[in-house]
């Protein structure tokens, strides 16, 4: 397979070439009369050998020839008696400017020769890598519109012309991607069409679509993805051309495919861990919100069927009872709805300035409760740390890792809090004398997971900590945790940015 234009005719070099290619013989008249005056000098004719290479090589056979014809007539007219004419009286020289004319001309022709390979050579080269390019950057294109302009820029280079993709659509054709500068006119978009029809390549300018200016090339995926590649050839399209189009729209119809699948399996993916996200969200309704709310049913139907046989302390406890576990199904309820604004992408933040002292003692308050059998040891910077957050957000994601750190540390043992201010950031750590993490910390952030994987283990749907990851996220902020090394016990991180401002 011949990947170069190696039958495509030169093209033609501008008016510049001819015109150095004349200075060039002018200057060389000039030096080879100037080497006469200084004697008798052999083989003069030679000088005029180096304009006809320099032009070869430089501009190509037509300005090498047009500067073999003007170096044997300047040597005939400026250097062979009679001067200043075109005669010639010795019959030597005749033979002489005929050798000059025929050495000159196969200089000219060995000179173009030589530059047309070497420009058929790079263009070989640019091609070459043009399609090496393009099958990189269709691995890592992220997404269906960076496919179609990977293989527009690739089109564009490879024939140095300009290019456009269009997308097959149930509406129609689309245009994808576009050199610089192009608008397609209705011919061009009905000659595309045509060859997306008929699974036929198209030319310019040929029926129906003669006024059609882009040859067009149709893509059909075995799945039936649809596309449609168009290269403007101003000066025709090259016999190489085709083979050339076949390794892109390849490419680019295997990358299609690619996407298609990728797509399909993400689509898969997500099904499945929706499915499995349905699964773990009736496992945590089943097993954390039956409990209280048996509670509140047995209280509330104690109270009506034994209403005159309760004494007023026994009342006021089924009470307390239903009302804290209200609270608890409230907060349950609560927590499901923050991660489903986190999940739908419905989450509002609203930052202030405000002091983080401030945010601790809000989520200290919150957590009250289920802070209540602990020790709590907090310790504050004296001078503040202000920063610009949401402070509810805040809050509830601090609030969160507490009442987490609550519930898995046995009752009695010592709960601490320290506020640090470190490389712009307001620093909030946690640490308990629980359990630890029992598994891998990174999965502690995911949604229904919990610490303790028992029946005994602690009351929650394992929110607390995802909750909070997508709070702190949402601002700017970051999440992390361990298992101390100092002693038994986990501890949690919060990192808040602050205002530089503040």
């Amino acid at each position: 397979m011949t990947l170069a234009f190696d039958n495509h005719p030169e093209p033609k070099p501008a008016w510049p070439g001819y015109l150095v290619a004349s200075l060039l013989v002018a200057v060389a008249t000039v030096a080879a009369a100037g080497m006469e005056a200084t004697g008798d000098i052999p083989n003069l004719s030679l000088v005029f050998v180096l304009p006809v290479v320099i032009s070869a090589l430089a501009w190509g056979y037509g300005p090498g020839m047009t500067a073999a014809v003007l170096g044997v007539g300047s040597y005939n007219f400026f250097l062979i008696s009679p001067r200043y004419t075109f005669e010639v009286d010795d019959p030597s020289n005749v033979w002489a400017l005929l050798l000059l004319l025929v050495v000159a001309g196969l200089v000219s022709f060995v000179g173009g020769e030589a530059r047309r390979r070497s420009i058929s050579a790079l263009r070989h080269a640019d091609q070459a890598l043009a399609l090496q390019d393009l099958a990189r950057t269709l691995v890592a294109a992220p997404d269906h519109p960076g496919l179609m302009k990977a293989a527009n820029r690739a089109l564009e280079r490879t024939f140095q012309a300009a290019a456009i993709t269009l997308d097959g659509t149930a509406e129609g054709l689309t245009l994808s991607a576009a050199s610089e500068g192009v608008e397609l006119g209705q011919a061009d978009m009905d000659a595309a069409r045509w060859a997306l029809a008929s699974r036929l390549p198209t030319r310019a300018g040929t029926y129906p679509y003669e006024q059609a200016t882009f040859d067009y090339w149709p893509i059909v995926t075995p799945s039936r993805l649809q596309a449609v590649v168009g290269v403007r050839f101003d000066d025709g399209r090259p016999e190489s051309a085709e083979p050339l189009i076949e390794i892109i729209i390849g490419h680019l119809a295997v990358a299609l495919e690619r996407e298609r699948f990728a797509s399909q399996a993400l689509a898969a993916r997500m099904e499945v861990e929706g499915e499995r996200m349905k699964s773990d969200l009736l496992a945590a309704v089943s097993h954390d919100l039956r409990t209280p709310l048996s509670t509140i049913l047995f209280s509330i139907q104690s109270l009506r069927k034994f209403a005159d046989t309760h004494d007023a302390t026994t009342r006021d406890q089924l009470l307390d009872l239903a009302a804290t576990e209200t609270e608890r199904l409230s907060g349950l309820v609560d927590k499901l709805l923050d991660m489903s604004r986190i999940d739908a992408g419905g989450l509002v933040v609203q930052p202030i300035a405000c002091d983080l002292a401030e945010i601790v003692a809000g989520a200290l308050s919150h957590a009250s409760h289920a802070l209540a059998g602990h020790q709590l040891i907090t310790q504050l910077p004296e001078a503040p740390v202000r920063g610009f957050l949401d402070p509810a957000l805040c809050e509830t994601a601090l609030a969160n890792v507490l009442e987490n750190a609550a519930k898995y540390a046995p009752e009695g043992t010592r709960i601490w809090l320290d506020l640090t201010e470190v490389d712009g950031f307001g620093l909030i750590e946690v640490r308990d004398e629980g359990p630890g993490f029992q598994e891998p910390v990174s999965r502690m952030f995911e949604k229904f997971t919990r610490g303790v994987e028992s029946d005994g283990r602690a009351p929650g749907v394992g929110l607390g900590l995802a909750i909070a990851r997508g709070f702190l996220m949402a601002q700017g902020g970051r999440i992390e945790a361990g298992n101390r090394t100092d002693g038994p016990g986990a501890w949690v991180r919060l990192r808040l940015p602050l205002d530089a401002k503040a």
